[in-house]
């Protein structure tokens, strides 16, 4: 199998525009959920978009992992569970794809950091350009952004993108949706309303409206009568966000309408493709949304981190000749180099995928020059350091 190397170009290098921070809670009466009377993790982790001067705060059941640089404020690991094992075990939905889902990985901040903000961020790639803009002008111009977060965790990447203008309806498995999404956006969309109701962030009474693509998420009585299926849109800085349960592992039309996926432009995904077993179910769920959207060319968006471990852990070759036996045209629009704790410093990648031709990105006689690209530029990173 020939080795997947990145385009040099597109080398992106953490951002200082986009603030972030976590944070051990101490004193956990001060981050209560009016609506539950469950506490929902022990850190809270904050992202400050580039746009604001405000910042989103989500709360975690782990400490990041791969995430923050040396100058912004860090939880120590020693300062996690003290124990032989993790003290929400025994909850209903609990296995290893749901636990991940409940601390930030670096995809997430890679992410958010080619989409909101700004352009030198993006490295050459003028199709990531075009969708900053397409966020960014989205207020003025009148337009609008229907996104959909799969495998979204505690929701970071959804509730940034919603924050810089876009309309996100994000999706996980229901133990996090109830225990993480839904808390999470209730406790920005809180702060949110705090600020416009004392005059400090300008409102114009249109963006106030919820958009119609959020409006009624649940496909079926069974699906809106679950607490966990679907609750409230939220107003988040220029955009809005809702939450709803979706499994890969089932059709998507038994969880979603067909009026709410045939209207999404664009798919994201973070950090969740790493397990064998859920590679395939996940393009399945993304071909039917590619079959029911209406938009010209609906787009994909998903990070990838190479990790030392396999066996269960697909490989990115792997999950590439996946998505092109697919029919499905996929290439690296970003990617960056990451230091994990206990597993060392490896690649992590933004790709886009749409439907149409593949292109071909294993190709043997570009893969020396690339690599060969690509480890002068990191070389220099280092000597900068």
């Amino acid at each position: 199998m020939i080795q997947f190397h990145p385009p040099a170009d597109n080398f992106v290098p953490i951002n200082p525009l986009l603030k972030c921070g976590e944070e051990w809670i101490h004193d956990h009466e001060q981050y209560e959920d009016e609506d539950d009377d469950e506490f929902h993790g022990p850190i809270t982790f904050h992202v400050q978009l580039q746009s604001d001067t405000h910042r989103l705060n989500f709360n975690c059941r782990d400490k990041s992992s791969g995430v923050l640089i040396a100058s912004e404020p860090i939880v120590n690991k020693e300062d996690t569970y003290d124990g032989p094992s993790d003290p929400f075990f025994f909850e209903k939905g609990f296995y290893l794809e749901a636990k991940t889902g409940f601390q930030v990985w670096p995809g997430s901040r890679l992410m958010v950091e080619v989409f909101t903000c700004s352009s030198s961020s993006a490295g050459d790639h003028e199709e990531v350009h075009g969708m900053m803009k397409h966020l960014k002008d989205q207020l003025s111009l009148g337009g609008r952004l229907n996104v959909l977060e799969v495998g979204a965790g505690i929701g970071v990447v959804g509730s940034c993108l919603a924050a810089a203008g876009a309309n996100v309806l994000i999706t996980d498995l229901p133990v996090l949706v109830k225990h993480g999404i839904g808390p999470n956006l209730r406790r920005n969309g809180r702060a949110n309303s705090i600020r416009i109701d004392d005059g400090e962030e300008e409102c114009d009474h249109r963006q106030q409206l919820c958009p119609k693509f959020l409006i009624d998420t649940c496909a079926s009585e069974t699906t809106a009568t679950d607490d966990t299926a679907s609750l409230d849109a939220v107003k988040l800085g220029k955009g809005w966000a809702k939450s709803a349960v979706l499994d890969w592992f089932k059709p998507v039309e038994e969880q979603l309408p067909i009026s709410t996926t045939s209207d999404i432009d664009v798919i994201v995904a973070c950090d969740c493709i790493f397990l064998r077993k859920l590679a395939d179910p996940l393009l399945t769920t993304i071909a039917t949304i590619f079959e029911h959207s209406s938009a010209s060319n609906p787009k994909f968006f998903f990070t990838f981190q190479r990790r030392n471990m396999l066996g269960l852990f697909i490989q990115l070759e792997e999950l590439l000749d996946m998505i092109e036996e697919r029919g499905w045209s996929v290439e690296c629009v970003a990617w960056r180099d990451v230091e994990v704790e206990d597993d060392g410093i490896h690649q992590n990648y933004l790709f886009q995928v749409t439907p149409g031709k593949s292109v071909e990105l294993l190709d043997s006689s570009d893969a020396d020059i690339n690599r060969a690209s690509m480890n002068t530029s990191f070389i220099e990173e280092e000597k900068k350091e």
